[in-house]
């Protein structure tokens, strides 16, 4: 169906985007290198290759975009919608400002009536938005339309790494049933708890009884955060294995482990799945899997988080 509706606010007219209509005001945006530097696309080099890409966002994902106009402007200043269906009934969510527009609360006056709208439509659930940690403009926009943090990934970009939050807002909130999954490792002793959490960057939530059997170790320091129970066991140690999805570069890992002492299965290994792994060898057979995103110059291309 698409968007179809023309929505206002207080000072903006949101309309279905017409690429023909559209291109030449948006290409100021779209065309702009300084625009979007958390973006994956390349900026347009006219006018031409503005409508193209136009028609190519409206084509993937059903028409569901609008154009943002501050009125009495018929101009398009920026553009507001959702991604291409990938087939799921949460829809991920993308906005883009003429810079010359920034720091007027525009897009955060829109982003709110385009996030209702779409969530009160058939066939989605909830929307997503996945923003650089950097660009605290974008997930103030986010925030001013109910969405909230719900993890972070890598994102690697063409000469570096950094990390995304998903910020997300469902169409009938509810809270989950399970809040979190901690993984039991059996080991020998659990003052190896420590050493870990600098090499891995975790963090001791606590220990248990004193002296202790249990240690937790965190992804961060607030309560409730998800992580890894270390189970000091006496008697026969199972193999196990656990993985570790770091938002860094896993050879950073890979040197910390190294200059701790700690065993590895060999240097970081890029595989088929847009992951770089190694593996920490711990002294009773298991296995921490660390897996992080590719190196940038074998990122390209890839679209990968």
């Amino acid at each position: 169906m698409g968007a179809t509706t023309v929505l206002t606010t207080a000072r903006l007219e949101l309309v279905p985007l017409d690429p023909d209509r559209d291109a030449e005001s948006l290409h100021a945006m779209l065309g702009d290198p300084g625009m979007d530097p958390y973006g994956w696309s390349e900026p347009t080099s006219d006018v031409a290759e503005t409508r193209e890409r136009l028609r190519a966002d409206l084509a993937g994902n059903g028409g569901w975009t609008w154009a943002v106009r501050l009125r009495p402007d018929e101009a398009a200043l920026g553009a507001l919608g959702i991604f291409s269906d990938q087939g799921r009934s949460i829809r991920g969510l993308s906005w883009h400002l003429r810079r010359s527009h920034w720091g007027r609360g525009i897009m955060g006056e829109a982003a709110p009536v385009v996030v209702e709208h779409l969530l009160a439509q058939p066939g989605i659930t909830g929307v997503e938005a996945w923003i650089d940690t950097r660009n605290l403009r974008s997930i103030g926009v986010a925030r001013r339309a109910g969405l909230q943090e719900a993890s972070r990934m890598a994102r690697v970009y063409a000469d570096h790494v950094a990390q995304q939050v998903v910020m997300v807002r469902a169409a009938d909130p509810r809270d989950s049933d399970v809040v979190a999954v901690f993984p039991d490792l059996p080991v020998r002793d659990v003052r190896c708890a420590d050493q870990l959490a600098e090499v891995l960057g975790l963090h001791v939530a606590f220990r248990y009884p004193d002296p202790p059997t249990m240690v937790r170790l965190t992804l961060t320091p607030w309560a409730g955060s998800h992580g890894i129970n270390l189970i000091q066991t006496e008697g026969p140690i199972p193999p196990a294995s656990v993985t570790i999805d770091l938002g860094i570069a896993p050879d950073l890992v890979y040197e910390r482990a190294l200059a701790a002492g700690l065993a590895v299965d060999g240097p970081p290994v890029d595989q088929p799945w847009y992951r770089r792994t190694f593996a920490i060898l711990l002294p009773d057979g298991q296995q921490l899997r660390v897996q992080g995103p590719l190196r940038p110059e074998r990122n390209a291309g890839s679209g990968s988080a």
